[in-house]
């Protein structure tokens, strides 16, 4: 479950009882994430594996920086019904790269059609013919900072859309910049040291909830 938390900012309560609040740019992501550190699939030495990632991942509590994926299903490319491929694709006979990897690719195509610059709430994309960007969908820079689009301004009928953003950029970005839309992702952090308690069943089993704030 992912959220932009601190999106709203009140000036207080006046003497006639009105609040007056207002929409903040400036919202930071909040994640909760179950893991099923060791599912009973898995075996024995898979098990075991996945317990010390566990420990690596969550080593240095909240001064560590982790890239959280967000496997939302919901951008573009999957309203297309276009399944993008994370690097599962073997070559023709089968067989992986060295490192156990496959192909990837992705769909949707994305791009920053001019610079954007810090703080900005409104881009122009080029995506790709014939796909489709609606509001709540999300996608992530390469630096890894993940945003959310808040309205549609204005399509040209083929492939430039302009946009509302939120939060707004956390850096300037030149023209040509990828967004990805198909395997999104967040730069967070754990949001508290505790959160990382890892209780093992029989010391075997165990699934894990961790919460993340969005790493600045």
């Amino acid at each position: 479950m992912f959220q932009i938390v601190g999106q709203t900012r009140s000036g207080g309560q006046s003497i006639e009882g009105q609040e007056p609040i207002v929409v903040s740019p400036s919202g930071r992501w909040k994640a909760a994430v179950t893991i099923p550190i060791t599912d009973r699939r898995y075996g024995p030495q898979e098990r075991q594996d996945a317990v010390l990632a566990f420990r690596w991942l969550v080593n240095g509590g909240r001064a560590a920086t982790i890239l959280v994926p967000h496997r939302d299903g919901r951008g573009p490319a999957h309203r297309a019904r276009i399944i993008p491929c994370g690097g599962s694709v073997p070559h023709s006979d089968g067989t992986p790269h060295s490192d156990g990897a496959g192909y990837g690719q992705e769909f949707t195509g994305a791009v920053l059609d001019g610079v954007a610059a810090m703080n900005a709430t409104q881009i122009t994309l080029s995506l790709s013919a014939g796909l489709v960007i609606l509001p709540g969908m999300r996608f992530s820079m390469p630096d890894g900072r993940m945003h959310e689009v808040a309205d549609v301004v204005a399509f040209n009928g083929a492939t430039l859309w302009t946009i509302i953003i939120g939060p707004w950029l956390r850096a300037d970005y030149p023209a040509g910049t990828r967004l990805n839309f198909d395997r999104t992702v967040c730069l967070m952090r754990l949001a508290t040291d505790e959160s990382t308690a890892l209780s093992l069943l029989q010391n075997k089993f165990s699934t894990p909830s961790l919460e993340f704030v969005e790493a600045f």
